[in-house]
C-alpha cells in the first residue's frame, strides 16, 4: 500500500530551515560588519560570536541535511518549466552544499590562522593579516555565491507564491 506525500514539510525540516536561514544571515551580518576592521582586541568578540554562529550553522545543516533524508517530504513543485523544474532541484542541493562549505571554510581558516585560542583563551593577538589563507579565499569566494543563491531561492518562492499561486510558502511553515 503506497501513501501519498505529504502536503507539508515535517515541523522538524520547518524548524530546520528557518534556524538555518537565521543563522546564515546572522553569521552574514557579523562577518560583513567586521570587513575593514583593524585586527586588534575590538574584533574579537564580533568574531567569536561569527565563529560561534558558523559552528552550530555546520551543525545544524548536517542535522538539517540528514533530516531531509530520512523524513517523509511533499512532492517536488514545479514551475510549469522542465528546466526549471531542474534548476529548482540543484539550487536546493547546491544551498546545502554552500553553506555547508562556507562553515567548513571558516572553520579551516580558523585553525590555518590558530584563531581558537586566541579568539576564545585569549592566548596572543590575531594575526596582522589573516587574510592571505588559502582558506580565506574560498570563505570570500562563497559568500557572494551563496547570497546569490538565496536571493534566487527566495525570488523562485516569491514567483511560485504571487504569479502561480501554488501556496509554496505554506509547504515550509506549521500547521496542517
Amino acid at each position: 500500500m503506497s501513501q501519498n506525500p505529504p502536503n507539508r514539510y515535517h515541523p522538524m525540516q520547518v524548524t530546520l530551515h528557518w534556524l538555518v536561514v537565521v543563522l546564515v544571515f546572522a553569521a552574514f551580518v557579523i562577518g560583513k560588519s567586521m570587513s575593514g576592521q583593524p585586527n586588534d582586541s575590538a574584533k574579537l568578540m564580533p568574531l567569536a560570536l561569527h565563529m560561534g554562529v558558523g559552528v552550530i550553522t555546520m551543525v545544524v545543516i548536517v542535522v538539517r541535511f540528514i533530516t531531509r533524508l530520512k523524513l517523509p517530504k511533499p512532492a517536488h513543485v514545479t514551475a510549469g518549466n522542465p528546466f526549471f523544474d531542474w534548476l529548482g532541484k540543484v539550487v536546493h542541493y547546491a544551498l546545502y552544499l554552500l553553506v555547508f562549505l562556507m562553515a567548513l571554510s571558516g572553520i579551516s581558516l580558523s585553525a590555518q590562522a590558530g584563531l581558537a585560542p586566541i579568539v576564545f583563551g585569549g592566548a596572543g593577538n590575531l594575526p596582522a593579516d589573516f587574510y592571505d589563507f588559502t582558506a580565506r579565499m574560498l570563505h570570500g569566494f562563497i559568500a557572494p555565491a551563496l547570497a546569490l543563491l538565496v536571493l534566487l531561492h527566495v525570488g523562485a518562492a516569491f514567483y511560485h507564491q504571487l504569479m502561480l499561486k501554488d501556496n509554496l510558502l505554506a509547504r515550509m511553515w506549521y500547521g496542517k
